[in-house]
C-alpha cells in the first residue's frame, strides 16, 4: 500500500497524535520529508515504534525534538543515522540518552560531534566509551566538559590518547583527575608541552615522582610555587637538577626547607642565585653545610643578608672564606650572633657593614685578631659601640691609624679598657677628636702616661670638664697646658690637687681660671702659689673662695696683692685672716679698703695696726660692732680721728671701753651724737674728765641715761654747768647721787627746774644747806611732791632763816 503520510501538510504533522504516529509503518516513517520530521515535537518522535526508527532521516529531528527519543529507539540507530546528528542535536541530547548508547554507537561520533559533548553528557560516558575515541576525537572534548570526565575514565585512556590532550584540556583537568592520570601512569607519556599547562590547582593531585627530569624542567613555576613540601621531598636527583632558575626562584620557603642537601647540591651556580631571598632561611643547617664552595660564592648579596643565624653558624671555613667582599658586606646586624668573625679574612673584615660592626659585641671584637683589626676601615671604626670597644685590646688598638682613632665615637671610647688607653701612642693621643677628650673617664685619664699627657695639645687640655677631675694628676701637665684648662675644670679641682701644682704651674693660671677657683680648691692654696699671681689676678679671686684661703696664704700677700683685693674681697676676709695680716699688709690697705669692712670682722681685730686715716674710714657698722677692749686700745691720736658718724654709730660695749683722754679729744658735736644708752656706759673716770663744753652739749635723753656713778662721779663744777633743760632730766636717783655741794651750785631757775619726781631724790639734810633763795624757787607741785621729812626739813630751815 502506497504512504499518504508524504501528503500530510506541516500543520497536520503537528497535529497528528501520538497514537496517530504509533500507527505509522515503516513505510510511512521512510516517506517523511525533512520538513515534516523537523516539525515533530519530542512527543510525537518518542511516539515512533522503534523498529521503523531506523528508516528516519534522524537529522531531520529538532534540537528540541531530538530529547524525545527513547532508549529502545537510541538502540536501533545505526552508525549512519549516529553520525548524520548534527552539532547541535548531539549538544540537546540528555546524559542518559547518551548513556543509553552502546561502545559501537560511542564509536560513531565524529571529532566534530565530539566537540559538542557537554559536561553532563562527557560525565554520561564510561571508560569503555572512552576507549573508542581516537586521538582526534579526544582532543575534540571541550575543556569545559572534560572536566566532568570520570576519574576512572581518565584512569582508562590510554597513552596514546592521553598524548592527544591539548594544553587547554590539561589545563582543566581536576586535582581528582590529574591524580587518575598519575595512578593510570598516563602522565609519563604527556608531552612538555601538556606538563607546561599544568596549574597550581592541580599540583595536589600531581604524583611529581612520575614525571621524566624533562617534564620536571617543564612544569609551570605557578605549579612549583604550589607545590607541597612532600612532593619537593619526593624528587629525584635527576628531577632536582632538572629544575631551572625561574623554577627555583618560585620554591616556596616551605617547599625549600623540604630539599634534600643532594638535591639542592644538583643545583648549578645560576640557580643558586635564583633561589628567592625570602626563601632562603628555610633551608636547613644541612642543606647549607652542604653548598660547594662555589655555590656559595654565587649567593647573591640578598640571599646572604636572608640567611639566619642558625645558617651562618654551619658554614664552614671553606665556605665562608668563598663568600666575596660584596657578599661580607650584605651581612647585617641581626646576623652577628651566628657569624665566627675569626674565620674572616682581612679584607673581608674590612668588607662588614657599619651595620654589623655596630652589632658586635665585646667578646667578639676581642676575638679580632691583629691582623683583622688593623683591617678595619675608618667608618668601620666609626661604627664601633660601646660594648664592642670595650672588647679591643691594646695591640689592636696599636694598628688603627690617627685618623681611625679619630673616628671612634665618644661614648664607644669611654668604654675602652685602662690597658688599651695606655696602650695608644703619643701620635694616636695627640689624634683624639676634643670631643673624644671630653669623654674620657676619670680612669682612663688616670692611667695615661706621662708622655701620653705631655702630647695632648692645649686644645685637648682646654676641652677637659669638670667631670673628669677626679684622680686627674695634675703635675703631669706643662705650664702651657695648666693654662690651657677650662673653667670648669679649674672650678672642680680639689684642694689637695690645688695644693699639688708647683709654682710654676700656678704662676701661669689666667686670671679666668683664678676666678674659676672654688672655695673647697682654695684651701690647699699655699703662700708660695699666691706669690706668683699679679694684682690683677689676685683680684680675680672670687670672694667666697678668697675666705677659705689658709692664714698663712693670707700672711704671704705681699702689700701689692693686699692693695690689689677688691673692696667685696676685702669684706670677705676672715676674722683669722684678718688676724694674721701683718702690720705692713694693713698698712698696705687702702681706706676704701678699710671702709669695706664689715662688723662680722670685728673679732680678733687688732684696730692699733690701723693710721690715723684708716680708723677714721672704718664704717659705722664696723665701729657699731667693736667690743670696749678693742675700743680701749685705740690710742688717743685714733680716737681723736673717729668722725662724728663713727662716735655715734659706738655701742654701748664700745663707748665703756673709751678712755679720759680718749674721750677728750671728742668735740661737743662728737658727744651729742652718742647713743644715750651708750653714754650709760661710760667710765666714771671719763665722766669725771667731761669738760665743760662737752656738758653743755648733753642732750636730755644723754642726761637721764646717766647712771648714779656717772653723777655722783661729776664735781660740783660740772654740776654747776648743767642748765635748767639738762636739770629737769634729771630722776630722783640721779638727785639723790649729788652731794649737797652740787645742789647749791644750782640756781633758783634750776631748783625750780628739778621734776616733781625728781625732787624726792634730795635728801632732807641738804635743805638746811639751801639759801633762802633756793628754798623760795620751789614750786608748788614741787612742793606738793616732798616727803613727810623732806617738808619738815623745809620748816625747820625757813625757821632758821626766821620764817618763811
Amino acid at each position: 500500500m502506497v504512504s499518504t503520510v508524504s501528503s500530510l501538510s506541516i500543520s497536520q504533522i503537528r497535529a497528528l497524535s501520538t497514537a496517530a504516529i504509533q500507527a505509522w509503518s515503516s513505510q510511512d516513517v521512510a516517506a517523511l520529508s525533512a520538513d515534516q520530521i523537523g516539525a515533530m515535537s519530542s512527543r510525537q518522535v518518542a511516539s515512533i515504534d522503534a523498529q521503523h526508527v531506523r528508516t528516519l532521516q534522524i537529522g531531520a529531528v529538532s534540537a528540541g525534538a531530538i530529547v524525545g527519543l527513547t532508549v529502545d529507539q537510541l538502540a536501533v540507530l545505526s552508525s549512519q543515522q549516529i553520525q548524520a546528528l548534527s552539532t547541535s542535536q548531539v549538544a540537546a541530547l540528555y546524559s542518559r540518552q547518551i548513556a543509553a548508547l552502546d561502545t559501537d554507537q560511542i564509536a560513531a561520533f565524529t571529532s566534530t560531534q565530539i566537540g559538542a559533548f557537554t559536561a553532563a553528557e562527557i560525565r554520561a560516558l564510561s571508560p569503555e566509551d572512552i576507549a573508542t575515541f581516537t586521538t582526534d576525537e579526544i582532543a575534540a572534548i571541550r575543556p569545559d566538559a572534560l572536566t566532568a570526565l570520570s576519574t576512572a575514565a581518565v584512569a582508562a585512556l590510554s597513552t596514546a590518547q592521553a598524548g592527544a590532550l591539548k594544553s587547554a584540556q590539561i589545563a582543566a583537568l581536576s586535582a581528582a583527575q590529574t591524580a587518575a592520570l598519575s595512578a593510570g601512569g598516563q602522565l609519563g607519556a604527556l608531552s612538555t608541552a601538556q606538563i607546561s599547562a599544568l596549574t597550581s590547582r592541580q599540583v595536589s593531585g600531581l604524583d611529581v615522582t612520575a614525571l621524566s627530569a624533562p617534564q620536571t624542567a617543564a612544569l609551570s613555576t605557578n605549579v612549583i610555587g604550589a607545590l607541597r613540601s612532600t612532593q619537593i621531598a619526593a624528587l629525584s636527583t635527576s628531577q632536582a637538577a632538572a629544575l631551572t632558575s625561574n623554577q627555583i626562584a618560585a620554591l616556596t620557603p616551605i617547599a625549600l626547607r623540604a630539599m634534600p642537601p643532594e638535591n639542592l647540591a644538583t643545583f648549578t651556580t645560576a640557580e643558586i642565585a635564583a633561589i628567592d631571598a625570602r626563601a632562603m632561611p628555610a633551608l636547613t643547617p644541612d642543606a647549607i653545610a652542604a653548598l660547594s664552595t662555589a655555590q656559595v660564592a654565587a649567593l647573591t648579596p640578598g640571599q646572604v643578608a636572608a640567611l639566619s643565624t642558625a645558617q651562618l653558624a654551619t658554614l664552614t671555613t671553606g665556605q665562608v672564606g668563598a663568600l666575596s667582599t660584596a657578599q661580607i658586606g650584605a651581612l647585617t646586624a641581626r646576623q652577628v650572633a651566628g657569624l665566627d668573625i675569626t674565620t674572616l679574612s682581612t679584607v673581608q673584615t674590612a668588607a662588614l657593614s657599619t651595620g654589623f660592626i655596630a652589632a658586635l659585641n665585646g667578646s667578639q671584637i676581642t676575638a679580632l685578631s691583629t691582623g683583622q683589626a688593623a683591617a678595619l676601615t675608618s667608618g668601620q671604626i666609626a661604627a664601633l659601640s660601646a660594648a664592642g670597644i670595650a672588647g679591643l685590646e691594646g695591640e689592636d688598638l696599636a694598628t688603627f691609624t690617627t685618623d681611625e682613632i679619630a673616628r671612634i665615637k665618644t661614648q664607644a671610647l669611654a668604654r675602652l679598657s685602662t690597658d688599651a688607653v695606655a696602650a695608644l701612642s703619643t701620635a694616636q693621643v695627640a689624634a683624639l677628636t676634643l670631643e673624644q677628650v671630653a669623654a674620657l673617664s676619670t680612669t682612663q685619664l688616670a692611667n695615661l702616661t706621662s708622655g701620653q699627657m705631655g702630647a695632648l695639645s692645649t686644645a685637648q687640655i682646654g676641652a677637659l670638664t669638670g667631670r673628669q677631675v677626679a684622680g686627674f694628676d695634675v703635675t703631669t701637665l706643662t705650664t702651657v697646658q695648666t693654662a690651657a684648662l677650662s673653667t670648669a675644670f679649674i672650678t672642680a679641682l680639689k684642694s689637695n690637687q690645688l695644693a699639688a701644682l708647683s709654682t710654676d704651674q700656678a704662676a701661669v693660671l689666667t686670671s679666668g681660671q683664678i676666678a674659676a677657683l672654688s672655695a673647697t680648691a682654695a684651701a690647699g692654696m699655699e703662700g708660695e702659689d699666691l706669690a706668683t699671681f699679679t694684682t690683677d689676678e689676685i683680684a680675680h679671686i672670687k670672694t667666697h673662695v678668697l675666705a677659705r684661703l689658709s692664714t698663712d696664704a693670707v700672711a704671704a700677700l705681699s702689700t701689692a696683692q693686699v692693695a690689689a683685693l677688691t673692696l667685696e674681697q676685702v669684706a670677705a676676709l676672715s676674722t683669722a685672716q684678718l688676724a694674721n695680716l701683718t702690720s705692713g699688709q694693713m698698712g698696705a690697705l687702702s681706706t676704701t679698703q678699710i671702709g669695706a669692712l664689715t662688723g662680722r670682722q670685728v673679732a680678733g681685730f687688732d684696730v692699733t695696726a690701723l693710721s690715723t686715716a684708716q680708723t677714721a674710714a672704718l664704717s659705722t657698722a664696723f665701729i657699731a660692732a667693736l667690743k670696749g677692749n678693742q675700743i680701749a686700745a685705740l690710742s688717743t691720736d685714733q680716737a681723736a680721728a673717729l668722725t662724728s658718724g663713727q662716735i655715734a654709730a659706738l655701742s654701748s660695749a664700745g663707748i665703756a671701753g673709751l678712755e679720759a683722754e680718749d674721750f677728750a679729744t671728742f668735740s661737743a658735736d662728737d658727744i651729742s651724737l652718742i647713743d644715750s644708752r651708750a653714754l650709760a656706759r661710760l667710765s666714771a673716770g671719763a665722766v669725771a674728765a667731761l669738760k665743760s663744753d662737752q656738758i653743755a652739749v648733753l642732750t636730755t635723753s644723754q642726761i637721764a641715761a646717766l647712771s648714779s656713778e656717772q653723777i655722783a662721779a661729776l664735781s660740783s663744777a660740772q654740776i654747776d654747768l648743767l642748765n635748767s633743760t639738762q636739770i629737769g632730766a634729771l630722776s630722783s636717783k640721779q638727785i639723790a647721787a649729788m652731794l649737797l655741794e652740787d645742789i647749791k651750785t644750782f640756781t633758783t631757775d634750776e631748783i625750780a627746774a628739778i621734776s616733781s619726781s625728781a625732787v624726792k631724790g634730795l635728801s632732807a639734810s641738804y635743805f638746811a644747806g639751801l639759801s633762802l633763795a633756793q628754798l623760795d624757787s620751789f614750786t608748788t607741785a614741787q612742793a606738793q611732791a616732798l616727803t613727810k621729812a623732806q617738808v619738815d626739813a623745809v620748816v625747820a630751815a625757813y625757821t632758821e632763816f626766821g620764817g618763811p
